[in-house]
């Protein structure tokens, strides 16, 4: 690919948010662009083959309750029936290497039980190299070899 510019250079993750949050959808109506995802391809991308991937979620419906006690998991069931919409309030970033960029698209596109674990901080640092990557494919694994138990 040739070298282009782009007037995104150098925005920081909470800047392109902004960016969506104001600007997305007006200015696509009609479009296949998603106001609640973006990837940012890096200088890094080229030297790793990693994109950084983000993904809007509601932080009241993506909780993880395998990581809470019963009385958490309780009082969670009582704001997710009153917070029935899947209000987006919060955004999870994640590097991933290019073969991984899709899937990993696609699960917090389409949720599952496993969605609910890219979102929990404990179990994404598990899976992440020293070099900042997320390694899905290991994480998923992992995570049904668990669920099959």
């Amino acid at each position: 690919m040739e070298t282009f510019t782009t007037g995104f250079l150098s925005y920081s993750g909470s800047e392109v948010q902004d960016f969506i949050a104001n600007r997305l959808p007006e200015a696509a109506p009609g479009s296949d662009l998603e106001p609640c995802q973006y990837a940012v391809l890096d200088q890094r991308s080229v030297l790793d083959e990693s994109v950084v991937l983000a993904h809007a979620y509601s932080s009241v419906h993506d909780r993880d309750p395998e990581t809470m006690t019963e009385a958490e998991r309780e009082q969670w069931r009582e704001e997710r029936e009153e917070c029935e919409e899947d209000e987006y309030d919060s955004w999870r970033e994640w590097r991933v290497s290019f073969k991984d960029a899709e899937r990993l698209a696609t699960i917090v596109s389409f949720e599952s039980d496993f969605t609910a674990k890219v979102y929990n901080d404990e179990f994404v640092a598990k899976y992440t190299t020293a070099e900042g990557v997320f390694q899905l494919e290991s994480a998923y694994e992992y995570w049904v070899g668990q669920y099959k138990r």
